[in-house]
């Protein structure tokens, strides 16, 4: 504590209880060691110049001269004003300046130190702010440049689908040409066995292999607008465009054994798009929940309206649910991925789901895939409608899909 933030009663009062204190312990001392009674009294005055400053000083050096000349040099009980008394007073009143120079230097480095100290720490805390600011900026900054290399990496890997999708488009309308000229010869004779006599039943079923070779020639056809990006839309109604789907499908559903189930919401609106193309995803997607699905597994088919909600337009659902395989976690990310397949070596190319996504879009809807291992797995495909659909209400039929 500085002298000046010190109380000035103690500070004053301090004189007078070292003196006193000295007088007492000298009284204690025999006559022979009179020299430690002058050096109590020193102890006085240097004890009163450290804790009450110069003032505090003389007024010790004072009652130190005083008393010493009162009590303990002849003539006791007497003071006299002679040249020792002067030396003695002189003495003391060096020792209180020396110690008040000495008590004010320690103090005034120590309120410098104090200083110097806060000041430090003011730096401290500064540079501390500034250096949380810089942190702070600095994460900023990493997490803009992580953000922008995401964005690098998802546009570079959107480059390379779209690479892939354009050789695919590429290979797809070169397969379709090449087989265009053999389908017309199996389509001429065709007809040409339908002029000879049969029965009726087996002209029936070639008139099934004559529609199927038309329907494959508008495949062929609408793959080729598909490489050309020049697809063919028209209005249809997706539950019939299904129906037709599963009869076309119904003698696979049979040989695998696998029981279908199919709900028809008869408010499903019309739908604005290629009919060749939807039919197309429906047999991919049909065609790998087959695969997926053991004897007496179950492939749930399901149609509904959908309600229109912020950002999304009003709609067409389509539910395919199978209780198979299931997809594992880690594969499920990737199945849209080009030449990504889950089906035995042979069996699958990795473009189906490729395509009806691309066909999907192409109409402005969405698909998506949850699946569970061992439990099965759901597609869903949204499809915008062209107008409002009315109130929703379905119907229901439990039974594998037989020959119409």
């Amino acid at each position: 504590m500085i002298v000046d933030e010190r109380p000035r009663g103690l500070r004053y009062l301090t004189p007078f209880v070292t003196v006193a204190m000295a007088t007492f312990l000298a009284s204690l001392l025999p006559a022979r060691v009179d020299p430690s009674h002058f050096t109590l009294y020193f102890l006085a005055v240097m004890l009163s110049a450290w804790y009450g400053g110069w003032g505090a000083g003389i007024v010790s050096t004072l009652l130190s001269a005083a008393a010493l000349d009162y009590f303990f040099i002849a003539p006791i009980h007497a003071v006299d004003l002679d040249a020792h008394a002067f030396v003695r007073l002189g003495v003391f009143l060096i020792v209180a300046i020396i110690t008040s120079i000495l008590t004010n230097a320690r103090r005034q480095a120590e309120m410098e130190l104090r200083l110097a100290h806060a000041e430090l720490e003011d730096r401290v805390r500064q540079r501390t702010e500034e250096l949380a600011g810089a942190n702070q900026t600095l994460r900023e900054e990493i997490a803009e440049r992580r953000k922008a290399e995401g964005e690098l990496l998802r546009l570079q890997q959107q480059v390379g689908r779209v690479e892939g999708l354009a050789a695919l488009g590429r290979m797809i309308g070169t397969v379709a040409h090449d087989l265009g000229t053999p389908l017309n010869s199996v389509l001429g004779y065709t007809q040409l066995l339908a002029q000879e006599s049969m029965t009726e039943r087996a002209r029936r079923r070639l008139g099934i292999v004559e529609a199927q070779i038309h329907r494959m020639g508008d495949i062929i056809q609408s793959y080729l607008a598909f490489s050309r990006d020049a697809p063919k839309h028209e209005l249809i109604q997706i539950n019939e465009v299904i129906r037709d789907t599963l009869t076309l499908l119904q003698p696979i559903f049979e040989q695998r054994q696998v029981k279908l189930i199919t709900h028809f919401g008869t408010s499903v609106p019309e739908v604005f798009a290629d009919a060749n193309a939807i039919q197309r995803m429906l047999i991919n997607l049909l065609d790998n929940a087959v695969d997926a699905c053991k004897q007496d597994d179950k492939l749930t088919v399901r149609t509904a309206a959908a309600a229109g909600s912020e950002g999304r337009r009003e709609g067409v659902t389509i539910e395919f649910a199978d209780t198979g395989a299931g997809i594992a976690p880690e594969i499920l990310p990737k199945v849209f991925d080009l030449f990504m397949t889950t089906k035995p070596s042979g069996k699958g190319t990795g473009l189906g789901l490729v395509i009806c996504q691309e066909i999907i879009k192409s109409h402005g809807g969405s698909i998506s895939i949850a699946s569970e291992l061992g439990r099965g797995t759901t597609v869903t495909v949204f499809l915008p409608s062209v107008g409002t659909p009315p109130q929703p209400s379905e119907e229901r039929h439990e039974s594998p899909h037989t020959d119409r």
